[in-house]
């Protein structure tokens, strides 16, 4: 997936889960929380891509991303669910310490998940399993899976922003007087 799409992706099934979870009347976050929520799920969402300089988010972070590339190569390790394990308990640690706000380390590591989600649907896969298992894994069967930048993932952009769109048009009427 292009990195606009990881972000489209992203904050699409975050805001749908967000819009599930007021419809059936549960605790509604404050404007506050959900934007911090829908930056951090922003950030978490491209965060495993830091091991490719040429990424939306290595381009930002270049000393540090050629440092990953080196030693892990492009959807290595950032891209596993020990990465995403020790992230959790390092955010999680954070938060224990009153540093970082609980909305924020759950955006980041769900931004995280998100984003291996989209990678198992193109033909590349994951290594979910690193270091254990170097195997590939998908969600999608050969026959439905996409490759990067074709018209599938900008298909599953607009799909994705249209749902953060939709979910997000009853909160924002208060700011543009819809």
């Amino acid at each position: 997936m292009l990195g606009k799409t990881h972000l489209a992706f992203g904050l699409g099934v975050a805001s749908c889960g967000i819009y599930a979870i007021n419809f059936l009347g549960q605790t509604q976050l404050s404007s506050q929380d959900l934007i911090l929520f829908y930056s951090a799920i922003g950030i978490g969402v491209l965060l495993p891509d830091i091991d490719e300089p040429q990424s939306l988010i290595g381009r930002k972070t270049l000393g540090i991303s050629n440092l990953i590339k080196f030693f892990f190569g492009h959807r290595g390790f950032t891209h596993s669910l020990l990465f995403i394990l020790l992230l959790a308990i390092a955010l999680g640690a954070l938060n224990y310490f009153k540093i970082l706000p609980l909305i924020l380390a759950i955006g980041l590591v769900l931004g995280c998940i998100l984003h291996l989600i989209g990678d198992m649907m193109t033909p590349s896969g994951v290594p979910l399993l690193m270091p254990f298992n170097l195997k590939n894994y998908h969600i999608l069967p050969k026959a439905l899976q996409f490759k990067t930048g074709g018209i599938f993932d900008y298909l599953i952009g607009i799909i994705s922003s249209s749902a953060f769109i939709y979910c997000n048009a009853k909160p924002l009427q208060k700011y543009f007087l819809i």
